[in-house]
Formats: structure tokens, C-alpha cells, sequence
């Protein structure tokens, strides 16, 4: 399973890296949309709509509300409703499996989660590659770095489980871990940006960091909760070793919007 791992993140990554540096802003979102076209289809999956037409429909509006909130004179107040929403996501991860009623047997509740998930990740992105593409990528290498660091702190290290009812194989440790790795990255990065770091450009994006690495666990951690509500392993099977398309972006689906509300205000 490492092995796939790997060999599909080292075929990912460069294409990844290679768009967000290349790709023209237009291009860009057209490269996010097909990304929301996939992953909803992927979590039509996950609450148990399985006609083409009722995907299709989903994946269509979730374009649709994309669109025109983008153009929106300001996109803050989205991502401030994100934000708080996540924040419910957190309660419900915290007291699963109570309450989670509403994501298994309302339909509703089901397809405005969809659009909480995915909607404010991509107008994000999209807001944040306008601004610097740099930034898009700097977001993605802690999201990296803290799945890495928590993955082989968890193995070496991981004794206090983190939340086993929801994912039994994340510990304390390994957030740490991820946590950890993140700071080298962010420290990094404010040397190598900034032509005379001081030391509160040091503390802001370490602060950045700790956030992103925080959150980027709520994203995975949701989805499991998903998941698990639909009894399945995995959101799709187009990624060897990784599962779908959502199943990469989870930490994603979190940390966007509040990484964009952070260097909105810190940066």
C-alpha cells in the first residue's frame, strides 16, 4: 500500500506542482472545476445517490453556486460561513457516532454539507492563485507535510489515539508529528520569501502553519465520518493506493478557506 502510495504521489505532485506554477488564472479554474466535477461525483457515492442524472444534477449545481459566488463582490463572507461551519464539522466529529442521523438519513442536510465542502475550497483557491500561485502551492506543501510527518510519527511513535471511533489509526503523536513538519516548512518558507525575515514574519507563518496543519485533520477526519456512514473504505478508486479524488483533497476541503482568511489577515 506505501509503495502505491508513493509511486502515485510521485506522478501527481510534479503534474500538480507544474499547473498551479503554469496554468493562466482561467486555466487554473478550469482545472478546479473538472477537480469539483470528480470529487462531487465521488461524494454522490457517499450519500447514496446513485443515479447518473441525480450526480450529474449535483456536480452541476456545485459549478453553478462555484460560479456565481466567485464573481461575488466579496468572497469573505463565504469563507466566514465556512468557517463556522467546520467548526460544526468538529462537534460532529467530536460526538460521533451521535448525531450523525442527519448526514445518513436526511437528504438535505446531506447535499448543503456537499456544498460547504466543496464550494469554499474552490472559490479559496481560486482567490488565492489570482493573488500569488505561490501561495496555492505553499498551502498544499503543509497540507503535505503535516499528512507525512503525522504518518511516520504516528508509525514510530503513535500510542494515544486521536479520535478511534472515527479513525482509529490517527494518535496525538502523529498530529504532532505533522504538526512538527509543517513548522519546518513555514519556517522555510518565511526565509526564503522574505529578503530580511524578522522575527514576527518567523511567527506568522509558523502560526499559519499550526493552523493549517490542525485543520487539514479536521478535513480527513469528516470525510472518514462520512465514509463511515456509508460504509465504505474509500470515496473512489482513481488513485492507487490513495482512493478517489475526494479522498486527497479532504484536508483540503478545511484548510483552504481558513488559510485564505489567515494570509487575508496576517499577510
Amino acid at each position: 500500500m506505501l509503495l502505491k502510495r508513493i509511486l502515485t504521489a510521485s506522478i501527481v505532485a510534479p503534474i500538480t506542482v507544474f499547473g498551479i506554477l503554469v496554468l493562466t488564472q482561467a486555466s487554473f479554474a478550469l482545472a478546479v472545476a473538472l477537480i469539483l466535477v470528480i470529487s462531487s461525483w465521488e461524494y454522490c457515492n457517499l450519500i447514496q445517490i446513485k443515479q447518473l442524472a441525480g450526480k450529474a444534477l449535483y456536480a452541476l449545481l456545485i459549478l453553478l453556486v462555484t460560479y456565481f459566488l466567485s464573481t461575488a463582490p466579496s468572497n469573505l463572507t463565504i469563507l466566514y460561513a465556512a468557517a463556522i461551519w467546520w467548526i460544526i464539522a468538529l462537534i460532529w466529529v467530536s460526538v460521533y457516532p451521535k448525531g450523525s442521523h442527519l448526514l445518513r438519513k436526511n437528504l438535505f442536510v446531506k447535499l448543503v454539507n456537499g456544498l460547504f465542502i466543496f464550494v469554499p475550497m474552490a472559490i479559496a483557491l481560486m482567490a488565492l492563485h489570482l493573488l500569488d500561485p505561490i501561495l496555492v502551492l505553499f498551502l498544499l506543501i503543509l497540507i503535505w507535510a503535516a499528512d507525512i510527518g503525522a504518518y511516520f510519527a504516528g508509525k514510530l511513535f503513535g500510542k494515544t489515539k486521536l479520535c478511534p471511533r472515527v479513525s482509529p489509526g490517527k494518535t496525538l503523536e502523529g498530529l504532532l508529528g505533522g504538526a512538527a513538519l509543517a513548522q519546518v516548512i513555514a519556517i522555510s518558507y518565511a526565509y526564503v520569501s522574505t529578503q530580511t525575515p524578522l522575527l514576527s514574519d518567523f511567527l506568522i507563518f509558523s502560526f499559519i502553519a499550526l493552523v493549517v496543519s490542525l485543520v487539514s485533520v479536521l478535513g480527513d477526519l469528516f470525510e472518514s465520518v462520512l465514509k463511515r456512514i456509508a460504509e465504505v473504505k474509500d470515496s473512489g478508486n482513481m488513485l492507487p493506493g490513495h482512493g478517489g479524488i475526494l479522498d486527497r483533497i479532504d484536508s483540503l476541503t478545511s484548510s483552504a478557506p481558513i488559510f485564505f482568511l489567515l494570509t487575508f489577515f496576517l499577510l
